[in-house]
């Protein structure tokens, strides 16, 4: 599955920067892959990455062996190794990451809304944190808007 966010529609065209949900698949693989060996990847392989599931062991197995090849084609490189993160490879849905929660003060949002979040909506924002605040609230209204509808 692709779970693509409106706030970064930008990047679907030519995939040139990793998407977020890829990010997240990486870390659950325990893959780390810096950006010039993303980008020496054909638009095909990154599709397949964008859309290659890593629900089981198995299958995030399956995904770092995958790039390890195609990288090893493609850039020349060997991929790096980290250890694979939790099965969510996301904050806890009860603990808000502490960039998080001073942007949530900061920005006066609901701190409750948090819990109401999935996994990739958690990584993202936790991503998006970092940022800064105007990225934050893209991600923040996009999802606030989903849980109205």
């Amino acid at each position: 599955m692709f779970r693509r966010f409106d706030f970064e529609k930008e990047l679907y065209e030519t995939l040139e920067f990793m998407p977020l949900s890829v990010r997240r698949k990486l870390d659950l693989a325990g893959v780390k892959l810096h950006l010039r060996e993303w980008q020496a990847l054909s638009r095909t392989e990154r599709l397949v990455v964008c859309h290659f599931p890593v629900a089981s062991p198995e299958e995030r197995d399956v995904l770092a062996a995958f790039l390890r090849d195609a990288v090893k084609t493609r850039a020349g490189t060997e991929l790096a190794a980290m250890k694979p993160g939790s099965h969510d490879a996301a904050p806890d849905d009860g603990q808000v990451p502490p960039d998080v929660a001073r942007l949530i003060a900061e920005l006066k949002l609901p701190e409750k809304r948090w819990s109401l979040l999935d996994p990739d909506e958690r990584f993202a924002l936790a991503k998006m944190a970092r940022g800064g605040a105007d990225k934050f609230m893209s991600a923040w209204s996009e999802f606030a808007d989903q849980r109205r509808q």
